[in-house]
């Protein structure tokens, strides 16, 4: 019996655990801070167990390693190198949903030599947005044409029918880990011209766009794209974007947070003696202001809808900050995790849409893939579903022999990305759906 180790027991982690489990009859450790999220995932299925671990147990994390025969990493990124290389030292292959840093990229010769697979980016996004985009570029390339643009769009947002808050947006995952990722520079290619935007005027470019079937949204750049023409075997010449999607509103909104300092997660304070109206105000220097003091230290009307939704959100109340020490991102999660959770029942979405732009000699064609999925009411969120079931199926591969790359990967490569893309179509309904569009 094949043993997997999972780091981590977040949102996201419950369909991971019941593949692996149910599906693949495996033995699974869930290490993770909070042993109770743990038993809950595992509810009690003998052969499965639930064990207490930390980011510093390196000697534990040495020990774990040594045990299994797979790793799947689903804690936050920065903690992804030391379980890569401990996974390097006892020739055990790992996988993660997370981007690959400088650092994972950094170990690709070292795990070619021992033989070991480090395979990343297996979730909704990144993941599925690859996948979706390189088997429309594979194709291309196979009759012959050449792709000359590349624009992919990732989202996870509530289901239209629970799009119901001013934001427009209720979490799936970590809030923290939204805001935190709000504050990444980002890049991109725009025919040939790279186009750099920094960590602070991220929210500061963006712009709609129309999605046939699904509606208008608002676009701002994900992370630096640039990185993957090499992954997508792309010219330096053509246009490459990765954006991410989100209802109308919501980046001027992020705008505003960003201006008031609320997505500090480095300077703890000491909120003990404030409410809430305090400490927002004091963020524009006043100790005890109103309102309109924060209207007018964001150049906005105080009845204007940005105003409306930090006034929604509880930034304004009387109430004292329900936290007595920590930074203010810390202050406007608390908040956001009250106010724009899902509700029992209710359902989130993820959507991945990817259009290229290919030259087959005279003729252009544009070609959509779009991929949409919503949650199970009183079950596995979509966004849950569609980051742990690529790197579920991944995993299974791997045990299983089918797939024996080494070395550091994502899956862009039709070894790695259609088998996934293949069950997830015959056992889970997630299929994407084609367009072409002759130009």
């Amino acid at each position: 019996m094949k043993k997997v180790a999972i780091l981590g027991a977040g949102f996201v982690t419950k369909p991971l655990a019941d593949y692996l489990i149910d599906r693949c009859q495996y033995q699974v450790v869930m290490a993770t801070r909070t042993v109770s999220k743990a038993e809950a995932i595992i509810a009690g299925r003998s052969l499965s167990k639930a064990v207490s671990w930390t980011f510093d147990q390196l000697d534990a994390l040495e020990q774990l390693v040594q045990e299994m025969d797979l790793m799947v990493s689903m804690i936050p990124p920065t903690m992804h190198i030391p379980v890569a290389k401990a996974c390097l030292r006892h020739q055990k292959p790992l996988v993660t949903t997370s981007y690959i840093s400088p650092e994972m990229a950094a170990l690709d010769q070292e795990a070619k030599e021992k033989d070991v697979i480090l395979l990343n980016e297996l979730g909704e996004d990144p993941g599925l947005d690859h996948m979706g985009a390189k088997q429309m570029i594979d194709e291309v390339n196979k009759e012959g044409g050449k792709v000359r643009s590349l624009t992919s769009y990732g989202a996870g947002l509530p289901s239209f029918e629970y799009n119901r808050n001013p934001f427009g947006y209720k979490f799936s995952w970590s809030p923290r880990g939204v805001m935190l990722a709000a504050q990444t520079a980002a890049g991109y290619l725009k025919e040939g011209k790279v186009i750099e935007v920094p960590a602070d005027q991220l929210f500061s470019h963006h712009w709609l766009v129309d999605i046939e079937g699904l509606g208008t949204f608002e676009t701002y750049p994900n992370r630096h794209s640039l990185r993957y023409l090499p992954y997508f075997g792309l010219d330096q010449d053509t246009s490459l974007y990765r954006g991410l999607l989100r209802f109308p509103g919501w980046c001027n909104t992020m705008k505003s947070l960003v201006a008031l300092n609320l997505l500090n997660g480095t300077e703890e304070k000491d909120f003990s003696n404030q409410n809430y109206r305090q400490f927002t105000t004091s963020l524009v220097g006043k100790s005890d202001g109103t309102l309109e003091d924060v209207a007018a230290f964001l150049q906005e009307d105080p009845k204007s809808d940005i105003l409306n939704r930090l006034k929604w959100l509880g930034l304004f109340d009387e109430t004292p900050v329900s936290i007595t020490r920590g930074t203010n991102v810390d202050v406007l999660v608390d908040l956001m995790l009250k106010k724009m959770s899902y509700a029992p029942g209710e359902r989130d979405m993820i959507l991945v849409h990817d259009e290229i732009i290919a030259q087959f000699g005279e003729r252009r064609e544009k070609r959509l893939s779009t991929l949409r999925v919503e949650g199970i009411p009183h079950g596995d969120s979509a966004m849950s579903r569609a980051v742990s079931l690529p790197a579920a199926i991944a995993s299974r591969r791997i045990l299983e022999g089918k797939l024996k790359l080494t070395g550091v990967h994502m899956p862009t490569l039709s070894e790695i990305y259609q088998p996934i893309l293949d069950e997830l179509e015959a056992d889970f309904d997630f299929k994407f759906q084609h367009q072409t569009i002759q130009l």
